[in-house]
């Protein structure tokens, strides 16, 4: 799938009198979506003076054009004594006439004054956003900003405008800002250079940095002294520069609609599933071709040591994939295997029993009970189940499945899964934090959620914390786990919460995961487990 359109704008700095004849004449022409203008053009102690703005004070004079504006305050890292005020009431102005936000001069070294005065600001109900300017030049950038927000209390109203760096050699690592609420990204006019044919062009370092920014849902601005001269070019290679990015996969493309969306964990075990739900499950085809992988390994071992018909059941069927994979590993195989679906959703049984009679010919003896006290049914020499959940064990796949060992299995039962282990790992996101707090619901931040995590850094290689066995003999061991793990942040950063994985060994040879560094290509069926924690 391709990028989709990039919005791009426009800061001139050069003197800009009147900011509907710049978007009416430049802004249009250039083919820039928006610009970052100056709200006023007078000096602070005229502001003071007065008491309010005078129409010729102002570069945005009005609201006609502010869908498409974002105002630019004064600096206000200067030694006037009413800098804070003023500042201030441009804020207000902005709020008035509709702007998209306001932008801030960079910080400077009055953090603490700069943060009083973002969080006043802030704490009036017709706040406009705010965007901070953060220039990637500053060695302690990320310091300082990170202490602004911790002032503003995580406000979902601030935002980071961040400046790049022209003069780096190196494409720069920017995981560190991609877990923050960066919202626009600036190109300096000194960023770009001239190809052969004369048309401006980023070196391959900003290039890299560029497009890791464009997998993001951000704005790009380009610094201009002239608008006149050349912004047109760079912008249009800019747009070229996002449809030149490698296409998606169809499976990540459906994924890429979920990022970073919170949901809360299935519950099959409480909660009857609805069709739509397995079939999403049912179209992850690397998951189920590694079972049917498995389920051939398992039925040819047992084959060789058991010298009867083989019994496999699939507890927990749905709608009947792993079914038809059973039937399928045992036609590879040519052996003799019947093949038991188990199911407690009466909605689901519909659907087995309507697939037993036209897809599988009647072949399947299909049950409905729940695996867990079922008990007059021939005993299964191989026992399958999908319950995992993103952790591993979240859906209470081992309470389900002591029971069906227990009551439905042989003596030398074979499960699949064999074993699965829980991963955890620090995250950093202002993104899943600020909607982890916003979340409906009692304990917002107790409450573990299923997420495609992508605006996020994740601090740290991910460490298993416990796992679980399955399988006959049955070694008799408390489902209540508990853990203790040390990490090293890869860089400063505050840590909003743990991200969890698991991986899974269906059989000996044939695996499972989604932990970052061992992710089975392509599987979508479980996002990670976002497990938020308090901020202070």
């Amino acid at each position: 799938m391709p990028f989709k359109r990039i919005s791009i704008g426009a800061e001139p700095l050069q003197t800009v009198d009147d900011a509907d004849a710049f978007v009416a004449g430049d802004m249009v022409r250039e083919g820039a979506d928006f610009a970052i203008l100056p709200i006023i053009r007078c000096n602070e102690e005229e502001v003071m003076n007065w008491g309010h703005f005078e129409p010729e004070d102002l570069v945005i004079k009005s609201a006609d054009n502010s869908y498409c504006l974002l105002g630019a305050t004064s600096s206000w890292d200067s030694d006037y004594e009413y800098t804070e005020t003023v500042v201030g009431i441009q804020a207000e102005y902005a709020g008035y006439t509709g702007l998209k936000g306001v932008v801030t001069s960079a910080i400077g070294s009055k953090v603490p004054a700069f943060g009083r005065l973002l969080y006043s600001i802030l704490a009036k109900e017709s706040s406009p956003k705010v965007y901070v300017r953060v220039c990637l030049s500053d060695e302690n950038a990320w310091q300082k900003w990170n202490r602004v927000r911790v002032m503003c209390n995580h406000s979902p109203q601030l935002q980071v405008l961040l400046e790049l760096d022209p003069s780096t050699e190196k494409a720069v690592d920017m995981k560190q800002w991609m877990a923050e609420p960066v919202h626009i990204v600036v190109l300096p006019e000194s960023m770009f250079t001239k190809n052969a044919g004369g048309y401006p062009v980023l070196p391959r370092q900003h290039q890299a940095t560029v497009a890791a920014w464009m997998d993001y849902d951000i704005a790009f601005v380009i610094q201009t002294t002239d608008a006149g001269s050349g912004l047109g070019d760079r912008i249009r290679y800019l747009r070229h520069l996002g449809q030149s990015q490698p296409e998606r996969s169809v499976q990540n493309s459906a994924s890429d609609e979920y990022r970073d969306i919170l949901q809360v964990p299935l519950q099959p075990l409480m909660d009857h599933l609805e069709s739509a739900t397995y079939e999403t499950f049912e179209q992850d085809e690397p998951k189920y071709a590694h079972y049917e992988e498995a389920m051939v390994r398992a039925i040819g071992d047992v084959a060789a040591r058991i010298k009867r018909r083989i019994v496999l059941m699939v507890v927990g069927a749905g709608r009947g994939p792993l079914v038809s994979r059973a039937l399928r590993a045992a036609r590879r195989l040519e052996a003799d295997v019947h093949v038991i679906a188990l199911e407690k959703n009466p909605n689901a049984m519909v659907e087995l029993q309507r697939k037993n009679a036209t897809l599988w010919l009647n072949k399947v003896e299909v049950i409905y009970a729940d695996m867990r006290n079922k008990q007059d049914v021939e005993k299964a020499d191989i026992l399958v189940s999908e319950l995992l959940g993103s952790f591993g064990d979240n859906e209470l796949s081992p309470e389900c499945l002591d029971g069906a060992l227990k009551n439905l299995a042989t003596s030398d039962c074979v499960c699949i899964p064999r074993r699965y282990t829980a991963y955890v790992a620090p995250l950093s996101s202002s993104m899943l934090f600020r909607r982890a707090r916003k979340h409906t619901g009692n304990f917002k931040l107790e409450t573990p959620y299923v997420v495609n995590i992508h605006a996020a850094h994740i601090l740290d290689d991910a460490q298993p914390v416990w796992k679980f066995r399955h399988g006959r003999p049955v070694v008799p061991t408390p489902n209540e786990r508990t853990s203790s793990t040390v990490f090293t942040a890869r860089s400063e950063s505050i840590v909003h919460g743990l991200a969890g994985f698991f991986d899974a060994e269906l059989y000996p040879g044939v695996e499972l995961s989604i932990c970052p560094a061992t992710h089975t290509p392509d599987m979508h069926s479980w996002f990670p487990m976002y497990f938020p924690i308090q901020v202070i």
